[in-house]
């Protein structure tokens, strides 16, 4: 509101003696103190009014220099890999995106940032961390020092501000919890050994279904195990004990291996053995079929010339014995000599004609 300067400053040099009596001979000026400062207050707002062509007042214009500041605090960048989460007098009003944006200036409005782009991640067991919270038991009550990474980014960026308190801090809390509950589930041997792999993954997906019952807006990117030991005042015990176990393990290996390797050979052993038997089975019974068979058509010839059959088993006997033998002639007086001496001269007995059965 405009006012006349000159006339404010007659009206403050005529108060100031008034003023000046008013506080005694103390040598402070009148103005100076809270009940002069009101009075020269109600006297400048009563000299304000519109006059064309009058100085305006410096008050005025600081004002309004310092009006046209705060509004300008209004504006704030958001980046793309982030959004910007509006809250009016402290409570959640909008979510704006990527650009230049506006809000009402502190007090009214403030704004929060979130990226939700950048992977974030902490370490677990490190040498900045505990050695509390690296120490677990597993399954099979041994102790183990476990030293992991967490990998995880934000997904809903008005829960991640305003759920939790602390999300960062929750995640890192529950990462812990979570890998104490796989790693009792775990013996010492898996978590060190063949295990590790499922291991992680069952610490992801407990860790995830943490997250979503705390409403913190954060998935779970990667668990990695970084390193499994067992703490250093147990080592050269527990060194002993998987020698002990190695050395065990070699010896069943080496039994497993005699026996796969004796196993298959005493197996084709009597796999040939059994075939040999089944063999000579069989080649005895048809033998015997084949002689039955013979001897039952050789009747059969018998019974129909008996002589002649007999004549002739006898030349083929001769023929099959005396095969390889020197074979001497005698006829006249040298055969008759000689036969007496080897029992040739008398005829052997006719056996009797079998029965036809009938």
């Amino acid at each position: 509101m405009p006012m006349d300067w000159e006339e404010w400053q007659k009206n403050r040099q005529k108060n100031q003696p008034r003023n000046r009596k008013k506080n005694g001979d103390n040598g402070q000026d009148g103005s100076d103190n809270f009940g002069g400062l009101g009075s020269q207050l109600d006297n400048l707002i009563n000299k304000f009014r519109f006059k064309s062509g009058s100085n305006r007042s410096p008050f005025l214009i600081v004002l309004a220099v310092i009006i046209l500041l705060w509004m300008a605090s209004g504006f704030f960048i958001v980046e793309t890999y982030e959004c910007g989460l509006i809250k009016r007098f402290g409570e959640y009003n909008s979510t704006v995106e990527q650009g230049l944006r506006y809000h009402w200036p502190w007090p009214i409005e403030s704004v929060i940032k979130v990226n939700f782009n950048q992977i974030r991640q902490f370490e677990v067991g490190g040498g900045n961390s505990g050695l509390d919270e690296a120490t677990m038991l597993t399954g099979d009550e041994n102790i183990v020092n476990i030293q992991f990474v967490v990998q995880y980014k934000v997904e809903n960026p008005q829960a991640y501000a305003f759920m939790v308190y602390d999300p960062d801090k929750s995640i890192r809390d529950a990462a812990i919890s979570a890998m104490r509950e796989v790693i009792g589930r775990n013996t010492i041997d898996g978590a060190l050994t063949e295990n590790r792999a499922k291991i992680q993954e069952d610490t992801k997906s407990t860790l995830q279904v943490m997250m979503a019952k705390y409403q913190t807006g954060l998935i779970i990117n990667n668990v990695e195990l970084q390193d499994v030991h067992v703490p250093n005042d147990v080592m050269q015990a527990f060194k002993d004990v998987t020698s002990a176990r190695e050395d065990r393990d070699r010896a069943v290996n080496e039994a497993t291996g005699y026996k796969n390797s004796r196993l298959p050979e005493a197996e084709a052993k009597a796999y040939s053995m059994v075939a040999q038997a089944e063999a000579y089975k069989v080649e005895r019974v048809n033998f015997a079929k084949g002689e039955a068979s013979r001897y039952l058509a050789l009747l059969a010839e018998y019974r129909k010339a008996p002589e002649v059959t007999r004549q002739r088993l006898l030349l083929e006997t001769m023929d099959r014995v005396l095969i390889g033998a020197d074979k001497y002639i005698l006829s006249g007086s040298a055969g008759q000599s000689i036969l007496p001496l080897l029992g040739l001269n008398h005829p052997l007995p006719v056996p009797s004609q079998p029965s036809s059965g009938r």
